[in-house]
């Protein structure tokens, strides 16, 4: 009753006097829980080890030699970004004392689709933090990108470090079977940097990988031998690791702000996952945008239970939109299978309401590819991208027999977020997913039926 008095008292302020009045926050400084925050070397928690071998292979650019490159090799969440920029951050604030020029960028493979995004950006990020004249986005080759990389980095840096986040998820959309994905090309070009680019100064490479055995089988052989670096692994954090990573960003709140059973509670929620600490910080921080959306005056425990599903929509719905187009499209086919499926699915023995048979799935892929002129790949490949998708937690793989003889079948099932919501964000990124359903939803409302009924 309290909370419709006081929804009916908001209601009779005008716009203006509501955005006027007073603000109440629990956050005292939130960019200590935003995703892309570099924290001091006091708050990374668990990762002794992993700090200690990274210093030691940047420590040599601060005495005048080059350093190896890195692969940090580890599940989402486990610090590998995490150290990779903060010890550069450090490196570069005493490579200044030293007068030596050392400067880092980082990309994130997840959110570009080719080898020409990538270039660019990393030769846009260095002309940012060195203050040079911006190079520009279009009509420019990625031959001549490389060039300017490498220019700029003689001319301006003894020692420039890159950062290649999540790099196995770099396929390149433009791809044939027999070739290699975009992430073997530009390891080859930036590792052999030095002699392809005719450079004094050099390039150093940290690269992160969730799925090193992707990255490493993805390599041509003339990358495979190019590409040497030193490994750094990176587990999982336990339950007392999360709650300890929590604890140092607690001051992110104003003091009494945060109940105490927050953290051991939100702790827990990640380690029961994945043991990621980037889940655990993002879960805090929308236990608390719920709190001041709610306008109340500390953060709970239920503020957290109503931020975990929010949280690991958005972690999905951020997968979806960053794969390669040929993934999306194996989702897209898979979903729509489901979403225009649920009566037949309902009324089968062996089928779950909430999955797709991996044979129906691929029959739709095959259809919607003919349908809008769009390369069709093997069989193999779909099946392989659908496993890639459920190391993501998108979809989940299960086995199951369809009884008398005849035969076990996969069957993907969308657990934590629903087909109808994965075709809607589908067809938001790309045009070509909602100009199908806007053409005939009726004719993927049959095709679906038709292959389901044949299966």
């Amino acid at each position: 009753m309290a909370e419709d008095s006081e929804q009916q008292d908001s209601a009779q302020l005008s716009i203006s006097e509501q955005l006027s009045s007073d603000y109440h926050t629990v956050f005292r400084d939130k960019d200590l829980i935003e995703p892309d925050t570099i924290v001091d070397e006091d708050r990374i928690v668990g990762r002794d080890e992993q700090l200690t071998k990274v210093i030691n292979v940047i420590k040599p650019a601060l005495h005048g030699d080059q350093p190896e490159d890195m692969l940090l090799r580890g599940p989402s969440g486990t610090g590998k970004t995490l150290i990779a920029g903060t010890v550069a951050t450090k490196a570069i604030k005493i490579a200044q004392e030293r007068d030596i020029r050392m400067d880092f960028v980082e990309i994130n493979g997840k959110h570009k689709k080719s080898e020409h995004e990538a270039i660019h950006q990393i030769v846009h990020e260095y002309e940012l933090s060195l203050g040079l004249n911006l190079t520009s986005k279009a009509g420019v080759s990625t031959s001549s990108r490389y060039d300017r990389l490498f220019e700029i980095v003689n001319e301006h840096l003894d020692i420039g470090v890159i950062v290649l986040d999540e790099l196995d998820l770099l396929v390149g959309d433009s791809r044939n079977n027999d070739e290699a994905p975009a992430f073997s090309d530009i390891l080859y070009k930036l590792s052999r940097a030095k002699r392809i680019g005719k450079m004094d100064s050099t390039i150093t490479l940290i690269v992160t990988t969730n799925s090193p055995n992707t990255l490493m089988s993805g390599l041509n052989s003339r990358t495979a031998s190019t590409f040497n670096p030193t490994e750094v692994g990176f587990a999982d954090y336990n339950a007392p690791e999360l709650q300890e990573i929590l604890n140092h960003r607690q001051d992110a709140f104003h003091e009494g702000t945060l109940e105490e059973e927050v953290i051991p509670y939100t702790a827990a929620i990640a380690a029961q996952g994945e043991g990621d600490a980037r889940f655990a910080i993002d879960l805090l921080r929308e236990a608390g945008n719920i709190a001041n959306r709610r306008e109340d005056q500390s953060v709970s425990t239920a503020h957290a239970e109503a931020a975990k599903n929010q949280v690991e929509k958005n972690y999905i719905i951020d997968v979806i939109e960053n794969v390669s187009f040929q993934k999306q499209v194996s989702l897209f086919a898979t979903a729509i299978v489901n979403s225009y499926g649920q009566e037949q699915l309902g009324r089968s023995e062996w089928l779950n309401e909430r999955s797709a048979p991996a044979p129906v799935a691929h029959s739709l892929y095959k259809w919607f590819t003919e349908y809008n002129g769009i390369e069709q790949r093997s069989k193999h490949s779909f099946l392989r991208w659908m496993r890639e998708l459920s190391t993501y937690e998108v979809i989940e793989i299960n086995r199951k027999g369809r009884g008398n003889e005849r035969g076990v079948f996969a069957e993907y099932v969308f657990h934590n977020l629903s087909a109808d919501v994965m075709v809607e964000t589908l067809a938001d990124k790309d045009e070509r997913f909602q100009a199908t359903l806007d053409d005939d939803d009726n004719l993927v409302r049959e095709t679906v039926r038709t292959h389901l009924s044949r299966f």
